[in-house]
């Protein structure tokens, strides 16, 4: 569709999905240190870290469940990555989240157990997560862990050592189940018509060789 051909009603269409979304990024995100072009919120989440820096197209949604940001560790999450309603991610030393991650409902993250047992101090670890991972509804990631690139870990799982790429980690404590094997191109494990994987983009030239629409996803669980 050219431009000619949009119409003043599909413009007021676009302007009613984009903007109030783009309008609670800009409130409820004020107090990040940075935040990439075309953020998007839905909902009411609670962001209060007190060092964030956030990339471009990030998605933060907050809907059945609150989502939290909190603390005041060092946090940096990547560009394209979504949160979805429910996920926490609290830090006191660093956590660190790369581009186009997928949080699934209610991830739990953090670099802390916050008390220690046994008469021991508390652990505090940086964890890291590498780009193109899909975390799981329920999921745990534990301090220290570090996950690989394209990592998928399945809902409920408990993460409490590094997973290497490509791998799908599944149960608790958390297990490698198998490696994952992608197609050339593929950036990330949670797949969709925004992937920019090789498979996807042949169709997507099909599709405009018909005058097909392109569907994108709304919601990644």
């Amino acid at each position: 569709m050219t431009e000619e051909n949009v119409s003043r009603l599909d413009y007021v269409r676009w302007w009613l999905a984009v903007m109030p979304a783009r309008l609670r990024a800009a409130w409820y995100l004020r107090g990040a240190k940075k935040v990439g072009a075309w953020p998007g919120v839905g909902g009411r989440p609670c962001v209060e870290a007190t060092d964030l820096e956030i990339g471009d197209a990030i998605k933060i949604w907050s809907t059945h469940r609150r989502t939290l940001i909190s603390g005041w560790g060092r946090i940096r999450i990547g560009s394209r990555v979504f949160i979805n309603s429910g996920s926490m991610v609290f830090s006191v030393k660093e956590i660190t989240i790369g581009d186009d991650v997928a949080l699934s409902s209610e991830v739990y993250i953090t670099d802390t157990n916050s008390h220690g047992v046994e008469g021991r101090d508390p652990v505090v670890a940086p964890v890291r997560i590498g780009s193109g991972s899909w975390i799981g509804t329920r999921a745990v990631i534990l301090p220290g862990v570090t996950i690989g690139r394209r990592v998928l870990v399945a809902a409920g799982a408990v993460v409490s050592k590094d997973v290497p790429d490509d791998s799908l980690v599944a149960g608790n404590p958390g297990t490698v189940v198998r490696t994952l094997s992608y197609p050339p191109g593929c950036l990330r494990a949670w797949h969709d018509d925004t992937c920019s994987c090789a498979a996807l983009l042949a169709r997507e030239a099909e599709r405009a060789r018909h005058d097909e629409p392109v569907v994108a996803s709304a919601n990644r669980t």
